[in-house]
């Protein structure tokens, strides 16, 4: 198998086993509360949707510190609430998960 039949291979797997962060979309608000939250949309699961959350801290806060990741519940959603450090401040930031959560 030539090298170029090789990637290919990898990339189709690597399409099946990761899917693409262009399909999910980001509604709601900054996610600086709860009813501002950032809501992620078209997460296929759980390993998908915190990985659009991390993709969107990446984009929002860039250089960001990990601090904390909290579950919690608000009436009938559930979020995470992400805690890091940001342009020497601490920051909180909570996704909307009700759409993925528990999904797999």
């Amino acid at each position: 198998m030539g090298i170029r039949t090789r990637f290919l291979a990898f990339g189709l797997s690597a399409m099946l086993a990761f899917p693409a962060l262009a399909e999910i979309t980001f509604g709601g608000g900054d996610g600086l509360s709860m009813e501002t939250a950032v809501i992620v949309q078209g997460a296929v699961g759980e390993s998908d949707g915190v990985r659009s959350e991390y993709a969107w801290l990446d984009q929002h806060y860039p250089g960001y510190t990990d601090l904390q990741q909290s579950l919690l519940q608000g009436g009938d959603k559930v979020y995470d609430g992400m805690r890091f450090r940001h342009g020497g401040k601490d920051v909180e930031v909570f996704f909307d998960i009700t759409g993925f959560f528990g999904k797999y």
